[in-house]
């Protein structure tokens, strides 16, 4: 990063736009450069008839010599350093601006002293005026550093003026160049705003322009299929709109609280049918035009794939499916990988098959298996379709983006085809196959698993031990929970609500998870009995009722405790909804996390930061130590014993990047390795690619979630 100079504006972000500037101003630096040398010849010529030239006045002028001579050996090597750093070449090139200024103002200051009556000296003073002038426009686009400049080259005429002046017009002299000061000052603000302003506007015009050109092209080309897509795709939107906006129409008649619910509910589903077409829209845009790529960052795979089924069960449930999935144990959980681009083209392919099934129950299984010598996730999607036939799905996994068929209903498809661009964007291969009505979409993804695989979900703590009693689910679902449950060392059993109804005795157990239809009817008498059950097992028995979101209004009447969980269930979302039954009916205080005998450094210039930081790990036994820059972790860590080092990656004077790559310098002779968390709150690809890059070993999310640091803690102290 430039010391001089800091991008603000848009335009002063693009590089190439920054070299065009930097190219131009050096070359025009140039001219005025070889001036000062002239002027200072022609000055001297005139004295040396009269009174001949001090010694000093010879050291002014090489240096004015060997100023130019930079300049020009400056503009004849740009593109060779330049290449080697933009930073530091502008930093070169401002501070020899500097230099050169410095140099001229003091030589016509000390000739101001020795010849103040000869005439020559306005000629010098008229030019320093017009290289300030010009040095306003050069500079000015440097930001702040204009300043400098202008002060450096007046700053000692105008002291001159002011103490060593002895009449009214010597006086009005210095007052001038302050007066000119300020002018320059304020005047190269505005042109610096104009000409960003203009460049910015320019380049955005270019893109725009650009974009423009390609989309004539593209509806020269195919404008007739084109239209009748774009037709489909608007008519696509009227539809969940106009049952948007007739349900919110209704929603201002009438005060039932249950019906209004239930409105608000197809209201928003509305809405969000609308809102994901928008984005298939977008993407299927941007996939067409490869406007994007993939980036590649370390992520929860796990997290990622859940919650999006998560989100997607309010639409299942909506046309009366059941979604659920089953995980394979040996699918890692931390990847490297595009999160938006895996998490955008699962969701789309779960949304196809969601639309195309027309009974039964939708699956999804995620497991591993390995093609080509290499590991590949495997995402599974069944649905029980009677229609479609497995060659119609290859056909539409084949499809090209760019060529559009005539003869089909282009808008169903458009999911499908966004999500097919978007895994094979990612290296994956798709294949289709078909048993009877039960069809069946395989998605086989490479993918680089980290070696960091410990992971920040812990049940066994809360829950090895405990009972649970699975009542109702439906047979998947069912086997895909047994198998969770009893990896976190919990007993599990199986039942079915009318045979729990019909048992006399008391039921010893811990957890009852019942599952409640998505249809209403079936979900009201199914209620029905979990009030007569729970009425009867009061005491320590929590009950979990397991449910579509859009059945909340249902459970307004039923009496009692238990926690709602909505499904398809995340694995995170089940332990909280099973330690929240725990902590609302238990007396049991869990243990708090403790790291004795760990000392950490907290690099953090922010003290509120700081604070929220040391507040978190309170009473986990950890000594804490904190410090304002990277300059003093450096120091800190040379002097102290840390197990590891949080280091916020923005600081004054070192930064915590720089400082990071200072200590692994060190740590290659000391053979030692500390682990070091980079704090951020810009959460972005190349962020994280610099951090790793810098020799950090992970990164955590401003502002700092209790867990997150709590594992982070257990991952890298041991």
């Amino acid at each position: 990063m430039s010391l001089f100079f800091r991008p603000r504006h848009k335009a002063q972000k693009d590089r190439a736009i920054l070299k065009r500037i930097d190219q131009t101003l050096s070359r025009q630096g140039l001219p005025s450069a070889l001036l000062h040398f002239v002027l200072f010849m022609i000055i001297e010529w005139y004295l040396l008839v009269d009174n001949g030239s001090p010694k000093l006045v010879y050291v002014f002028g090489l240096a004015l010599v060997v100023m130019a001579a930079w300049r020009f050996i400056m503009i004849a090597q740009f593109e060779s350093w330049y290449s080697r750093g933009p930073a530091a070449w502008r930093d070169i090139f401002i501070l020899s601006g500097f230099l050169h200024a410095a140099i001229w103002s003091s030589y016509l200051t000390y000739r101001l002293t020795t010849m103040p009556d000869s005439p020559i000296m306005l000629l010098g003073i008229l030019y320093t005026a017009a290289i300030a002038a010009g040095g306003t426009f050069v500079y000015s686009l440097y930001g702040k550093t204009v300043r400098v400049y202008l002060l450096v080259l007046l700053a000692p005429l105008a002291i001159y003026y002011f103490f060593w002046g002895d009449t009214v017009v010597d006086t009005i002299m210095g007052i001038g160049f302050i007066a000119m000061y300020a002018y320059l000052v304020s005047t190269a603000y505005r042109v610096a705003d104009l000409v960003w302003s203009f460049l910015a506007s320019n380049h955005e015009f270019k893109l725009r322009l650009s974009a423009l050109e390609q989309a004539r092209e593209a509806n020269t080309v195919e404008s007739k299929s084109n239209r009748r897509f774009i037709q489909q795709i608007l008519q696509r939107v009227k539809n969940p709109l106009s049952g948007l906006l007739g349900v919110l129409g209704m929603l201002t008649v009438g005060e039932q609280d249950s019906e209004n619910q239930g409105m608000l509910n197809i209201a928003r589903r509305s809405g969000y049918s609308m809102l994901d077409l928008i984005n298939d829209l977008e993407a299927f845009i941007e996939q067409r035009d490869q406007m994007r790529v993939p980036q590649s960052i370390v992520f929860n795979l796990r997290k990622t794939l859940e919650h999006s089924l998560a989100d997607m069960g309010a639409k299942a449930h909506e046309n009366g499916r059941e979604l659920s999935y089953l995980y394979h144990p040996d699918v890692p959980e931390r990847v490297e990988g595009d999160p938006q681009w895996i998490s955008n083209a699962f969701r789309r392919l779960l949304d196809f098959t969601l639309d195309m099934a027309d009974s039964g129950e939708i699956t999804v299984r995620v497991g591993m298996v390995t093609e080509s010598s290499k590991e590949c996730l495997q995402l599974s999607f069944y649905f029980m379709n009677s229609e479609i036939d497995q060659s119609d799905l290859t056909s539409a996994l084949e499809r090209q983006l760019d060529v559009l068929p005539e003869d089909e209903d282009v808008a169903d498809q458009l999911t499908l085809m966004v999500a097919t661009a978007q895994f094979k964007a990612m290296g994956a291969s798709m294949k289709a196959s078909a048993k009877g009505d039960l069809k069946k979409i395989t998605v086989c993804l490479p993918i680089n698993a980290t070696t960091q695989q410990a992971s920040s979900f812990r049940p066994a703590k809360y829950m090895a031990g405990r009972s649970i009693l699975l009542v109702d689910l439906t047979p998947l679902t069912e086997r895909s929970l047994t198998a969770e449950f009893m990896s976190w060392n919990m007993n599990v059993a199986v039942w079915t609500m009318d045979r729990l109804s019909q048992q006399d005795v008391a039921i010893d157990t811990d957890f009852v998870f019942i599952n409640v239809p998505v249809d209403d009817q079936k979900a009201l008498l199914q209620l029905e009995k979990i009030q007569l059950l729970m009425s009867r097992l009061e005491g320590t028995t929590k009950f979990i009722l397991y449910s579509s979101e859009l059945q909340r209004n249902l459970f307004k009447d039923v009496e009692g405790r238990f926690i709602y969980v909505e499904k398809p269930v995340a694995r995170d979302q089940l332990l909280s909804a099973l330690r929240e039954a725990i902590e609302n009916t238990s007396t049991e205080v869990e243990e708090e996390y403790r790291c004795d005998n760990t000392r950490i450094l907290i690099a953090e210039d922010n003290l509120l930061n700081q604070k929220v930081v040391l507040r978190l790990l309170e009473n986990t036994g950890v000594e804490a130590e904190t410090c304002v820059n990277g300059k003093e972790a450096i120091e800190l860590i040379a002097k102290g014993d840390y197990q590891m080092v949080l280091m916020d990656c923005y600081m004054p004077r070192v930064d915590g990047l720089e400082a990071t790559r200072a200590i692994r310098k060190v740590e290659i002779d000391t053979g030692r390795h500390i682990p070091i968390i980079a704090m951020t709150s810009e959460q972005t690809p190349e962020l994280e690619r610099e951090c790793l890059a810098a020799g950090m070993d992970d990164f955590l999310n401003k502002p700092l979630q209790k867990e997150s640091l709590i594992e982070a803690l257990q991952r890298l102290t041991g």
